[in-house]
């Protein structure tokens, strides 16, 4: 297996280069090139088809959405193998909430430790969602308060969040989450262990272990992270 190829498109230069550096350090990891402009990271993007794509949402000229949904419409359906984390800042809620509804693989805080930004490359790389808390806990206040739609950063025009497929949907229909799932769901995505869910519920280790399962085979997932996502996209959390 060859190297997973990197592309970074962030503007600020201490971030980028540091990143860059890093990076480039680490086993099996090359990065093949970094920009700091949208203009100039989708030209990166199209020359290089790397495996993974860090791009940061508040790009100077674009932001970082319009980048992927430009890429990949340029390219596809090849622009679809190219795996997207999507950074952004946990001080800004309405970024937070942007670069979610942008669609990306996994979303990363800008003030992410390095080891936790590398299991997330692999995690992307290897086809699971990695999702930050931070994030996941501000995606979940929003679809509380029931608001349906997010303004773009550098933009007036909205973006919806979008739902799982017709498919899961249909799986979920059938054979919907019980309250206590649900409860260990709201858990799981606000970062919680398994353990430190057993403790908050006063259930078994076991117990917990059972209903993370039910809820992995019932929202079609093949990770914690990954039913995080579903759930949050759907709206199934009250």
């Amino acid at each position: 297996m060859g190297d997973i190829r990197v592309a970074i498109i962030e503007d600020h230069s201490l971030t980028r280069i540091g990143m860059r550096s890093s990076l480039n350090e680490q086993e099996g990891i090359e990065v093949v090139g970094d920009e700091a402009t949208a203009f100039d990271g989708l030209k990166l993007l199209q020359s290089t088809k790397p495996d993974i794509a860090i791009i940061d949402i508040g790009l100077p000229d674009k932001d970082g959405i319009c980048l992927v949904q430009e890429f990949r419409e340029s390219l596809a359906p090849s622009a679809a193998q190219t795996k997207v984390i999507m950074l952004t800042s946990f001080a800004k809620e309405q970024m937070v909430l942007a670069a979610f509804a942008a669609g990306a693989d996994s979303y990363c805080v800008k003030t992410i430790k390095f080891e936790l930004l590398l299991e997330a490359l692999h995690m992307t790389y290897e086809g699971q969602s990695w999702i930050d808390p931070a994030i996941a806990r501000i995606v979940l206040k929003h679809t509380r308060t029931g608001a349906a739609t997010v303004v773009k950063p550098n933009a007036t025009q909205t973006v919806t969040i979008s739902a799982i497929d017709q498919e899961q949907a249909s799986i979920l229909k059938a054979n919907p989450l019980t309250n206590r799932e649900q409860q260990v769901l709201e858990l799981i995505v606000q970062g919680y262990t398994n353990k430190e869910i057993a403790t908050k519920l006063y259930l078994s280790l076991g117990s917990v272990k059972v209903y993370v399962r039910g809820i992995l085979d019932k929202l079609c997932a093949s990770d914690r992270t990954q039913a995080a996502v579903l759930a949050l996209r759907a709206g199934l959390l009250n």
